[in-house]
């Protein structure tokens, strides 16, 4: 499953196959996680999420990032 969000107008999408990070183990079913998130142009983005019995449910909004060192369509 894979979840889409608004980040300054430019829609983001995360998947579970681009978890790089376990931040924190809640219990046996959930954790937090760093994942990559990509958009249309392939820019990378990095945001903190929550799996939930091994499914990516909730990506939070804030943490949307841009990676460091993307060009963002600059020459």
């Amino acid at each position: 499953m894979s979840l889409n969000v608004d980040y300054n107008g430019t829609n983001v999408k995360f998947d579970k196959s681009n978890v790089i990070n376990t931040l924190d183990v809640i219990d046996c079913y959930d954790s937090n996680v760093e994942v990559l998130g990509y958009d249309t142009a392939g820019n990378e983005y990095s945001a903190v999420g929550m799996i939930s019995c091994d499914e990516l449910v909730e990506i939070d909004e804030d943490s949307v990032w841009p990676v460091e060192g993307e060009s963002f369509g600059v020459a």
